[in-house]
């Protein structure tokens, strides 16, 4: 009859006032919700006027729980329970979790009742980011509240255009697009995408390799010590994998005498290189809460080959056409001196003394001749 009474009676705080004690839970993991009391004949859990947990008779009491939790709750073992550690444990945590509950503990002398305000966070796990002709695209989905898009960009580029919108389970999809002036031969742009005090970034940048003699190269993918990452390499597919957690590496077999990886700085080399294997290529690498995607383009002999064939065609039309210029300009050179020693009026009058005024004084000495 006692412990009845003690299951009905209207909680009542004793020894003073509480202050709430506030989690913050991360969305479909599990999470703790702490409280203590030295009373533990019986523990009920509420969320307003929901039935979360109950424990009495030494066991766990679930005939009235709610739906929204069955299957879901625990409390701690027998032992931290009988050491006064009666916080519950709840899995796979969704939006409608958040609220303030309420630890109920109490004996047949006195009870406790403490409250913990739970609030849910479903922090960006990943972040896409592409670059699609002169927009950087950058996009997360089933986030929890609504995130804050933050940008940098070198060089530096418009104001982003953010697009939010929610799906039945209340959870955020953002897209936003950076807009570009102009594409150069190497950028960087790094999206970050934040939900309370938890942020994921995303980072799309081009670089240039250094070129170490024919046929090797060397780049820089970013890596961090301070935590686990993995990291890929591909070209038209993946030829590197790298995990540092287990410090496991696995490259393709055609590209194990090609392919040199320094985990600790981060470079690869790629050496031996045929004119199939020059072109463009891409490196991810990606933590808990950073996404570093690098594409680096290896410069083609082919296009070195075309360079040098241009230009001596070139050189050659250029001296072809001088040869051409200089001929034309001789040709023209000599015939306008023929015209010029025709037109002398001193050799034009030098001809008619010498074909006309002599043959006429001949034919008039003739002719005085006959009349005599």
């Amino acid at each position: 009859m006692k412990l009845f009474f003690l299951l009905c009676i209207l909680p009542v705080i004793l020894g003073g006032v509480f202050t709430d004690t506030h989690v913050t839970c991360i969305y479909s993991e599990e999470c703790m919700l702490p409280c203590t009391s030295t009373h533990l004949d019986i523990i009920h859990w509420y969320l307003d006027k929901k039935a979360v947990h109950s424990f009495f008779h030494n066991k766990d009491q679930l005939g009235h729980q709610h739906e929204d939790y069955k299957g879901r709750t625990s409390l701690l073992s027998e032992s931290e329970i009988k050491n006064g550690n009666v916080s519950l444990l709840i899995r796979n945590i969704s939006l409608q979790d958040e609220g303030r509950y309420k630890c109920y503990a109490a004996d047949a002398k006195k009870n406790d009742e403490k409250y913990v305000v739970m609030s849910v966070n479903a922090p960006a796990k990943s972040v896409d980011i592409i670059l699609k002709k002169d927009t950087v695209i950058c996009t997360s989905s089933g986030v929890y509240p609504e995130p804050k898009v933050l940008w940098y960009s070198d060089p530096p580029a418009t104001e982003p255009l953010n697009t939010v919108s929610q799906t039945e389970d209340h959870l955020f999809t953002v897209t936003s697009q950076l807009k570009v002036d102009v594409i150069t031969d190497t950028y960087t742009y790094n999206c970050s995408i934040t939900t309370k005090d938890t942020s994921y970034t995303a980072s799309l940048k081009q670089q240039a390799a250094s070129e170490l003699s024919e046929n090797e190269f060397i780049f820089e993918c970013p890596v961090t010590k301070d935590f686990n990452y993995t990291l890929s390499l591909s070209f038209s597919d993946t030829i590197l994998k790298y995990d540092s957690k287990t410090s496991r590496k696995e490259i393709t077999e055609q590209w194990r005498d090609k392919v040199t990886f320094d985990p600790e700085k981060g470079t690869i080399k790629l050496s031996h290189l045929n004119q199939e294997q020059l072109g463009t290529y891409t490196c991810e690498s990606t933590t808990a809460q950073y996404r570093y995607i690098t594409q680096t383009t290896l410069p083609s002999r082919g296009w070195k080959i075309a360079y040098i064939i241009i230009s001596i065609i070139a050189a050659i039309i250029i001296i072809i056409g001088a040869i051409v210029f200089v001929l034309i300009r001789r040709k023209k050179t000599k015939s306008s001196g023929s015209k010029a020693t025709l037109n002398n009026p001193s050799e034009l009058q030098d001809l008619s003394g010498n074909n006309g005024t002599g043959q006429t004084e001949d034919l008039l000495n003739e002719d005085q001749q006959a009349w005599i």
